[in-house]
């Protein structure tokens, strides 16, 4: 039996994937619930509802810095299908540059963008629905995976205005499919949504038909506390039983015949490292924690995208502004949604989404390097439009919106998770060390300015757009820095915590080798965004699917 723990993103993946194979039995351990058919798992525009809940770790960072020593809210899913059961549904590969350079990094071509291409197509059913085929690539896409892909149908007042006013400022050229490995420029967004509804790790991976297989078993609302090391002899420590509790139950073991598989993500796997004695030693004794395995860089190298809203009026009653203070209206939509799967609350409050880089004489290269690379095709940063308010501030009670966030795809800041040693067992300190490195927020600057073009580009004037902040920030470096410092909040993409490496990589360097095992102990795999080694340049969704997908077929040819 292979004993996995969570059943998020990877968790769900491995344990489909595995239990395909009869012989291969699991037990999947979720700390969660099973939010299956819950309203609020389901209907893709109030997504936004599952934030701050029970389905949520409620987890925060340390106070940043970088954000004006501010405490914000790090969302991650707390319920079967971890945070794909409750982020915005947001799918995007990422750049072909990003896997070439994985490829490189690892000395293995099976990673590159080509090769890779395989496991895209099998986590994704794209289903254009009525959507123009000049919006999309047919043969990029998945045909019968368990993700379902759609577009948004809906907003389309929005539409018109934000493509002339692309075209009219020289922000950003037409890109018919972003996840077509260049995904620079605007294009219509694409998101983990199938017939109305949510499409997540729990209802494609998880589905009734898969729960239903012998060799799979399902714990919920159980949670791991640490992994334990037996008396096997040998060179190297063998951990192979997983401490777990049930609600609150007693304390239960499970024991693993083959292999422990952590799917915890990027927060709770080094953490679980951590309180079973696997870390950085000094980490370890400043927790209260006794060392069993000293690997250094468990925790270390967090590196997670930073987001900055920057709301614009518009004159247009049709923003989804209405629909959040007309309770009425709301519960129009969820009737229609109910009876037919139709409507506004298919889809969230965004349509397109935009990929660019910074100029190449952009005065931040002559002090750091491209963390890109020079390639072409990797964005430094996202701008996401939404059809209302989308600050973290409160909503104004009167007026109408259109929300534009955005987001640093090539963060050169670090930082780290570790154990409170004031509560071991308790949420752990998460320094993000956002906007710690000059890189980051030169390139917000940089993105708030060039929407600010776009929201003054003729196509906008018949709307009133204006802007929510004090448009005299935008001629002032120190006051767009102190702007964007003061508003921004972490991406919840982060990655690298315990990440993989080569086989022959420097001790200390990294924490799983090609093959997924914990260097320097028997027993344990990891599998999650913890292992991926660089910020992808998109969201972390589809990542995550795809090596868990990967895995999974490395894992059943080596067991």
């Amino acid at each position: 039996m292979d004993v996995l723990t969570k059943g998020g993103a990877a968790g769900s993946v491995l344990a489909s994937r595995l239990t395909e194979d009869r012989k291969i039995t699991v037990l999947l351990i979720e700390g969660g619930p099973d939010n299956t058919g819950k309203l609020e798992g389901v209907v893709p525009y109030i997504y936004q509802r599952t934030f701050m809940s029970d389905w949520d770790y409620n987890y925060t960072l340390t106070a940043q810095p970088g954000f004006n020593n501010r405490i914000t809210p790090y969302f991650r899913g707390h319920v079967l299908g971890g945070s794909t059961s409750i982020n915005g549904m947001t799918y995007t590969r990422g750049p072909a540059a990003d896997w070439n350079k994985i490829a490189a990094y690892l000395g293995d071509q099976s990673w590159n963008w080509n090769n890779m291409q395989p496991y895209f197509k099998k986590n994704e059913q794209f289903i254009p629905g009525v959507s123009p085929s000049n919006r999309y690539l047919a043969s990029a896409h998945g045909t019968s995976g368990p993700i379902g892909v759609s577009e948004s149908q809906i907003n389309a007042w929005l539409y018109q205005p934000t493509l002339d006013a692309a075209q009219q400022s020289g922000v950003w050229a037409y890109n018919r499919d972003g996840n077509t490995g260049n995904p620079i420029g605007i294009s219509w967004q694409q998101f983990a949504i199938k017939n109305g509804e949510r499409s997540s790790a729990a209802t494609g991976y998880l589905n009734q038909q898969v729960r239903a297989r012998s060799n799979l078993k399902i714990l919920v609302n159980s949670r791991v506390s640490r992994i334990l090391k037996d008396s096997s002899p040998g060179p190297q420590p063998k951990f192979s039983q997983v401490e777990y509790k049930t609600g609150n139950g007693p304390v239960g073991l499970a024991t693993a015949k083959k292999d422990i598989i952590l799917s915890a993500g990027t927060i709770d796997t080094p953490t679980l490292l951590q309180r079973s004695g696997i870390g950085a030693t000094a980490d370890l004794t400043a927790a209260g924690i006794t060392p069993v395995v000293d690997i250094p860089a468990v925790g270390k190298n967090f590196v997670d995208h930073v987001g900055i809203p920057a709301p614009w009026s518009v004159n247009s009653t049709l923003t989804d502004d209405e629909i959040d203070r007309n309770t009425t209206l709301f519960n129009e939509l969820l009737a229609e949604w109910n009876q037919s799967r139709t409507g506004r609350l298919t889809t969230t409050n965004l349509g397109h989404i935009q990929w660019s880089r910074l100029p190449s004489n952009a005065t931040i290269f002559q002090q750091y390097p491209d963390p890109q690379g020079g390639h072409a095709d990797a964005p430094h940063w996202e701008a996401l439009l939404a059809n209302k308010w989308t600050s973290l501030t409160p909503r104004p009670a009167a007026g109408n919106w259109v929300g534009m966030t955005h987001f640093v795809m090539s963060p050169m800041s670090r930082g780290d998770v570790k154990l409170n040693p004031a509560d071991p067992n308790g949420p752990p300190l998460i320094n993000s060390g956002s906007l710690s490195h000059p890189f980051d927020i030169f390139v917000l600057r940089y993105a708030i300015r060039q929407t600010a073009r776009f929201f003054t580009a003729p196509a906008w004037q018949a709307f009133n757009a204006q802007p929510a902040f004090d448009a005299s920030i935008l001629t002032s470096d120190a006051a767009l820095d102190n702007f964007i410092r003061s508003n921004s909040f972490g991406g919840a993409h982060g990655v690298a915590t315990a990440k993989i490496g080569k086989a022959n990589s420097p001790a200390g360097t990294d924490v799983v080798g090609p093959n997924f095992r914990i260097k320097g102990i028997q027993g344990v795999r990891i599998v999650d965004a913890s292992v991926i080694p660089f910020s992808p340049s998109g969201h972390s969704m589809v990542p995550v699917y795809v090596f868990a997908e990967k895995a999974a077929d490395i894992i059943k040819a080596n067991p």
